[in-house]
């Protein structure tokens, strides 16, 4: 999708880490929980609009978000999901949790304390271990 442009209220509230598979990959600006949104290049407005050669694509990215986020910030479980009532653009957040995480067990959205901020050392940590292309 040429025309492609991030909702500005993900600009706002994250840091750029890369792309994959036609997806922006993002990190929330609130450190205490490893929490990413996937945000397929799409006119789809939720997951069940999408093809499904796209919506194959997007689970793959999904998957290998998961997978980067359990090895790399060692997190016991991973939560998804697809909310978009905020921000309509259709984005996927996918959250590593452990027990004793800042809000665990309960969800991230209304309990996640105001947190640290990731460090620049950290983001571009990431960047360049995490499965995106820069």
């Amino acid at each position: 999708m040429t025309d492609f442009s991030l909702h500005p209220q993900l600009e706002a509230d994250c840091h750029w880490v890369g792309r994959l598979e036609n997806c922006q990959i993002l990190l929330h600006h609130n450190a205490g929980v490893p929490w990413y949104i996937v945000v397929p290049e799409t006119a789809a407005g939720e997951l069940h609009e999408m093809g499904m050669a796209e919506r194959a694509d997007v689970d793959w990215v999904l998957d290998a978000m998961a997978r980067f986020i359990k090895h790399h910030h060692g997190s016991e479980r991973i939560n998804l999901g697809a909310i978009g009532n905020r921000v309509p653009q259709l984005h996927i957040h996918v959250i590593g949790r452990s027990e004793g995480d800042p809000c665990w067990p309960d969800a991230v959205w209304g309990h996640l304390p105001e947190g640290p901020a990731w460090s620049e050392a950290a983001i571009e940590a990431i960047r360049q271990q995490a499965p995106v292309e820069a």
